[in-house]
């Protein structure tokens, strides 16, 4: 499928040497990155294929804009005092993260823009990580493989389903939409999934990864059948080549996703009495619902120790002790 065009004109030349980088780097999903420093040369440009976006800074603006084919035009606003009407402006001078995001965010609620399947029709790889006993480093091990498996050159995609992940706190951000926000969103405009999905992830150590729930609460109100929906949208018309899932039971589709990961890391301490028999109790429970086949692909492994240290690395954790340890538990399933 041929990309869509994102074009960025603007006469500010450093500025936009700074945003084609930036959006080079992240790689925005079906998009292809065009930059012109004059109006007259996205004019020219967009006679053969009209853009999908196209962003123009409001001093460099002239009137010929209106002769630029684009699905949706915006204006990148500097001083607000140029007098232009008939678009709608985004902040200039903020995060590039967060320009793109309101660019993206307006064209998913847009009615008039479509948005396409951007995959390569090669199905995800979907790899839970779940914890019977409640370890708490299962959310740090789940991001570190998504983590890892970037490093090693996947397109990487975190999912956190955890009631409580504190990663506000540790990556020290504050989210303005997360999981459920995508997944209610995606439920009435399916078609706009992918746009919104680019609009709210964000990156940790190479890995893309959608802010977790706020409140777990809204998480039990998503059907078996809509978490189905959304899980695979993603892994069959996404540009990922991995899905990490960081499951707990707050879903009403727990053991479809069990079922339907290709690989199940179980976290628990082998040498605790305790955790041994939560793990053959689950283990059991699996086998009474008919889930037998769900133990077959369960790798089950502990920390190393002094793991704990590695959430002050959250976002580099592929190089830390706890990266290297978790590669060698993740290439014995290799």
């Amino acid at each position: 499928m041929k990309e869509r065009q994102l074009a960025i004109c603007d006469k500010d030349e450093l500025y936009l040497e700074r945003f084609q980088t930036y959006l080079l780097k992240k790689r925005l999903a079906g998009f292809e990155i065009l930059a012109f420093s004059t109006v007259r040369q996205a004019v020219a440009a967009s006679r053969e294929e009209g853009f999908e976006i196209l962003l123009v800074g409001e001093n460099t603006y002239d009137t010929d804009v209106i002769n630029v084919k684009a699905v949706k035009t915006f204006i990148l606003k500097e001083n607000g005092l140029s007098g232009i009407k008939g678009y709608t402006f985004i902040s200039k001078y903020q995060s590039m993260e967060a320009v793109i995001g309101q660019v993206l965010e307006e064209l998913a609620i847009d009615e008039g823009c479509g948005c396409a399947a951007i995959g390569s029709g090669v199905k995800a790889r979907l790899t839970g990580f779940y914890s019977p006993d409640r370890h708490a480093g299962q959310s740090i091990a789940a991001l570190c493989a998504a983590e890892l498996l970037a490093d090693a050159g996947k397109k990487v995609l975190y999912i956190s389903l955890s009631p409580f992940s504190g990663f506000e706190e540790l990556f020290g951000t504050k989210y303005e939409a997360d999981l459920t926000d995508l997944v209610y969103f995606a439920l009435k405009h399916p078609d706009k999934l992918f746009y919104k999905l680019e609009a709210v992830k964000r990156t940790a150590g190479g890995a893309d990864y959608i802010p977790p729930a706020l409140d777990y609460a809204d998480l039990l109100d998503i059907s078996e059948r809509e978490w189905q929906d959304i899980l695979e949208a993603l892994m069959l018309e996404g540009e990922y080549t991995d899905i990490v899932l960081d499951l707990t039971e707050c879903c009403r589709g727990f053991y479809h996703m069990l079922d339907r990961s290709d690989k199940l890391y179980i976290l628990s301490d082998t040498q605790g009495e305790r955790s041994k028999a939560v793990l053959n109790q689950f283990q059991n429970l699996l086998l009474s619902k008919e889930y037998g086949r769900i133990i077959e692909k369960c790798r089950v492994f502990n920390l190393c120790g002094g793991w704990e240290g590695c959430a002050s690395d959250i976002g580099a954790m592929a190089i830390t002790g706890l990266g290297e340890y978790m590669k060698g538990v993740m290439r014995d399933d290799e």
